[in-house]
């Protein structure tokens, strides 16, 4: 089980750094400016807007930013500024062991999925894949997010009947993210942190004979006999560059999970797209395709 850190609540302060490639003042400065008129205080991290080629500075930088926010008791939450390149290289520099003993909310997606699945299995500690902060001035619907970080119990995702591609019934830890970068996870992972968990994947700008290979990959480490549930979202802007393919996702998905007896939803309200639900990493979630449920089992947050 893993540790829910303290629920987030208006009056608390929220520190940015960016974890993957650099990011424009402009964005940050405008999400800022949304997350006050909600009553929260940022702080946002110098690192944030280092540049060093593509990546918001260098790897150690990154490294004694979100150290150094996660020791700091008046930071109450941290939120990665935006994606890119690069956070996987920032994950072998972590002390992991120092962080687990003070959960807090930790809020990402795309290139953070590395991030955030090391820590939720390393540190026992729940994180959250939902919007980045660069982007937060662009969505108008961020009620999700928030009810999942005040602490509300039982939040649901919406799923309908073209939803459903496989049949069944799962509960266990989510865990996932964007496929070309949880690819490599597993293998950086505890060997038993995927038994029973519900895999959520999304993706873009990849050509499907690369999704291919991904999935491929995945299955040859055993990763499709471990879970006990699929979750796919939004796969957007795919590009095909070569021969037409042929393929479908639908298609590759099935292949890839022939003879495996799991429940998998598809076409989720998640992804590069306009929808961005949020996932609570480690937290335990459970599907039923008869009654068209998938949601959290319980709160992901703790009252503080």
């Amino acid at each position: 089980m893993v540790k829910p850190p303290p629920a987030l609540k208006p009056g608390d302060t929220i520190g940015v750094f960016a974890p993957s490639s650099w990011v424009d003042r402009e964005d940050i400065e405008k999400s800022t400016r949304i997350m006050e008129e909600r009553g929260f205080k940022i702080f946002v991290h110098p690192q944030t807007y280092e540049r060093h080629n593509q990546s918001a500075g260098t790897t150690l930088q990154k490294a004694l930013a979100l150290q150094g926010l996660w020791q700091r008791k008046d930071i109450n939450a941290i939120w990665a500024a935006g994606g890119g390149n690069r956070c996987l290289h920032l994950t072998d520099s972590i002390n992991f062991k120092r962080l687990s003993d003070t959960p807090k909310i930790l809020i990402g997606f795309s290139d953070v999925t590395a991030l955030l699945n090391r820590l939720s299995a390393h540190c026992e500690i729940a994180t959250f894949h939902g919007p980045v902060f660069k982007n937060l001035h662009k969505y108008n619907q961020t009620d999700h997010l928030f009810d999942l970080l005040s602490g509300k119990e039982g939040i649901r995702y919406p799923v309908t009947q073209d939803n459903i591609m496989m049949e069944g019934k799962a509960e266990g830890p989510l865990f996932g993210g964007n496929l070309s970068v949880f690819q490599y996870l597993p293998q950086l992972l505890d060997e038993n942190a995927l038994d029973n968990a519900i895999l959520f994947l999304e993706d873009c700008n990849e050509e499907l004979s690369r999704l291919d290979r991904m999935l491929l990959h995945l299955k040859h480490h055993g990763v499709f006999n471990k879970i006990s549930g699929l979750v796919l979202g939004q796969f957007t802007n795919i590009p095909e560059s070569g021969k037409p393919f042929g393929f479908k996702l639908h298609d590759l998905i099935a292949e890839h999970l022939e003879g495996v007896n799991i429940p998998v939803l598809h076409n989720m309200p998640f992804g590069h797209g306009k929808d961005l639900y949020t996932f609570p990493i480690g937290v335990r979630a459970q599907i039923n395709t008869s009654e068209k449920r998938f949601m959290i089992s319980g709160a992901a947050t703790a009252a503080s």
